[in-house]
């Protein structure tokens, strides 16, 4: 790899951020099953058994979230490559490895901060953002040193199909939950609304950070 020439560490507070969020709807959620069973609503009540499927979604991001969140991150350039080490993992590539490139062109030449992402030939995947200490210098070495690696989106694709479904989701269970307050707003099917209001919550502050993460 050459030389040590600079180290960049990776802010991680969005992660804790989002972490929150995740643990805040698992334990919605865990309150709403917890209520199927207490409740008396002639058999409305189990509609909020639906809510065990963004808690299946919820506490495992929550765990990975919080998890990725205390372990350092670390983006390294050398003479000869670019290195990436998370939590005591360290990968690493040689220049020519960087199989293609996808930077965001929006405020790039006006001094905002890049956001790129970098697929190397083994398939691999590395995300530089404003996340990342002086990613300007990142950037500026990879059109530097990969000037003939191809310039294409890599990440956009996957995260056009999934804030696709959980649009899909988010319109369902919100339309659902709409019908039941205009229909029945004080009626048994009041918990069927809250059941299907909850998969619409999750899945709609999913598709924010999807869209949020994935802007260029």
């Amino acid at each position: 790899m050459g030389s040590l020439i600079s180290t960049h560490a990776v802010d991680t507070g969005r992660r804790h951020a989002l972490g929150r969020v995740a643990v805040a709807i698992a334990l919605a959620c865990a309150v709403l099953l917890a209520l199927a069973f207490v409740l008396d609503l002639d058999g409305a009540q189990y509609g909020l058994l639906a809510a065990v499927v963004p808690l299946l979604v919820a506490a495992p991001a929550a765990a990975v979230l919080l998890r990725k969140a205390r372990r350092p991150e670390v983006v390294e350039l050398h003479d000869d490559g670019i290195a990436h080490v998370f939590g005591g993992v360290r990968r690493q590539w040689a220049w020519d490895e960087v199989a293609a490139l996808d930077i965001a062109e929006r405020g790039y030449d006006a001094g905002v901060d890049p956001d790129c992402t970098i697929r190397f030939a083994d398939g691999a995947l590395l995300h530089v953002s404003g996340r990342t200490e002086n990613s300007r210098v990142i950037v500026a070495a990879l059109d530097r040193h990969c000037a003939d690696a191809t310039r294409r989106p890599v990440r956009r694709p996957h995260k056009a199909r999934a804030a696709a479904v959980l649009a899909v989701i988010a319109l369902a269970g919100g339309g659902a939950a709409a019908w039941v307050v205009l229909t029945n707003p004080a009626g048994g099917l009041a918990v069927l609304g809250v059941a299907a209001a909850v998969p619409a919550v999750v899945s709609l502050i999913l598709l924010v950070a999807v869209l949020v993460t994935g802007r260029r």
